[in-house]
């Protein structure tokens, strides 16, 4: 067998790519009607940036990074997920200075060395909100309310949104201490990834898919009324307060969660507000979208103590979940022109054509391989042309073109002089062919 793409790759061809092109124009279209702008960071991060943000701990850090040095020696990784680039370019950019408020969004790939498996992989996409500069529940509803009207108009129906607190630092100190206090008689029986997150992030111990480990969890939760999941109260009265007000102004919105699972992120930099949008068709990873507050990440990284709050969805996760009902975009009516050469010493004379069309603001393209009539007009269907310019040994003695309209099935005869004029009329400055 030839060469193929790394485990964990994938290609995407433009088949797929009219799925795609639905779920990045629902994420832009969507994302600019609640105000926020689109940004892009690079591909590849210092590595300091995730151990300092995400947490060197962590599952993303400890075992999934692609993390090399350069030719100088100077380590740097491939990004894991969007959160901490786009805090570092607020920082970066002295944002915080000149606009304190950033609402922004970014589509592109991320990359974790972990398993590949159905709708996930080492190069996956993700589309993402952060909101930078605030400690408003409303922003939190907001980002939430969002993220819900992306998944539902890609295709993405059938949800359940896990609502959540994390609380504070303190709160999570005192939290994670009472919470290893409970778990110390049983360590020994939890499965050997737990025992190590015991010391490491002891929250994730509560969601994970172990039987044993399930089982330790739900006597635990049912024996300490502390621990339960929806009781909070390890939250202090302020996060207290403000998850009251975030899950009042959501059902304000008519928007329905369940806040009584206990889940884990498997980030650091979260506090207070955490949620996950559950989709079915998924399996045991059932996660489509997820999110939450991160008020320490932009002060942990050098800036000043301001809240933020954002979420991210998988695109190869989303398009698993919404299954037949992700359609590609509305396939566009016929546009733009096809000039067809029937013989190659006329090349040059269709070319000239092709780019007064293009110097116009007018969509064309053509054949270079001197093809057969008959087979570029098979081209320009395929390219979904409005338009078909012949020019052969009979249109150059006549010094015209032969211009059939592929949607209307007519044909007339347009002068030299007069062709690009007509065409560019016609086609209204009409995007490329389709």
């Amino acid at each position: 067998m030839g060469l193929q793409a790394l485990r964990g790759t994938t290609d995407l061809l433009p088949d797929d790519l009219l799925r795609w092109s639905r779920v990045e124009h629902v994420a832009r279209r969507l994302a600019r009607l609640y105000g926020y702008q689109e940004l892009r960071t690079p591909l590849i991060e210092d590595a300091s940036l995730f151990l300092r943000s995400v947490g060197e701990t962590t599952d993303i850090v400890q075992k999934e990074m692609f993390r090399f040095a350069d030719r100088g020696g100077h380590e740097i990784v491939l990004r894991p997920e969007g959160t901490a680039a786009i805090v570092r370019a607020y920082l970066e950019h002295a944002l915080h200075k000149t606009e304190g408020f950033v609402k922004w969004f970014y589509l592109g790939p991320m990359f974790r060395a972990e398993r590949p498996q159905a709708g996930r992989y080492r190069q996956f996409h993700q589309y993402g909100v952060e909101a930078i500069g605030s400690s408003s529940a409303w922003v939190d509803v907001e980002v939430i309310v969002l993220c819900l009207a992306i998944l539902r108009d890609c295709g993405v129906v059938k949800t359940t949104l896990w609502l959540s607190s994390m609380g504070c630092r303190d709160d999570q100190t005192q939290f994670a201490a009472r919470l290893r206090l409970k778990l110390l008689p049983v360590r020994s029986k939890l499965c050997q990834t737990c025992q190590g997150r015991f010391d490491r992030n002891v929250f994730r111990v509560l969601d994970c898919k172990s039987p044993d480990c399930q089982a330790i969890v739900a006597d635990l939760m049912a024996s300490e009324r502390g621990l339960r999941p929806g009781s909070f109260e390890s939250l202090c009265e302020s996060c207290l307060l403000h998850f009251d007000e975030v899950r009042q102004e959501l059902r304000n919105a008519k928007i329905v969660f369940d806040d009584t699972k206990f889940f884990a992120r498997g980030l650091d930099y979260y506090t207070r507000t955490v949620f996950e949008v559950r989709a079915e068709g998924l399996g045991a990873q059932d996660a489509v979208a997820a999110g939450g507050r991160y008020d320490h990440l932009v002060e942990d990284l050098g800036g000043p103590s301001v809240g933020a709050v954002g979420f991210a969805a998988g695109i190869e996760r989303v398009l698993l979940a919404a299954g037949h009902q992700a359609q590609p975009l509305p396939a566009a009516s016929r546009r733009g022109v096809y000039l067809a050469v029937t013989q190659s010493d006329l090349l040059g004379q269709g070319f000239q054509f092709l780019q007064q069309l293009r110097e116009r603001g007018a969509s064309g393209t053509m054949d270079y391989d001197s093809k057969s009539l008959k087979a570029q007009l098979r081209e320009a269907d395929k390219a979904h042309c409005r338009f078909v310019a012949i020019l052969g040994a009979s249109e150059m003695s006549q010094r015209a073109i032969t211009l059939k309209d592929m949607e209307q099935g007519s044909q007339e005869t347009i002068a030299f002089d007069a062709f690009v004029e007509t065409l560019v009329q016609r086609t209204n400055a009409s995007p490329s062919c389709h």
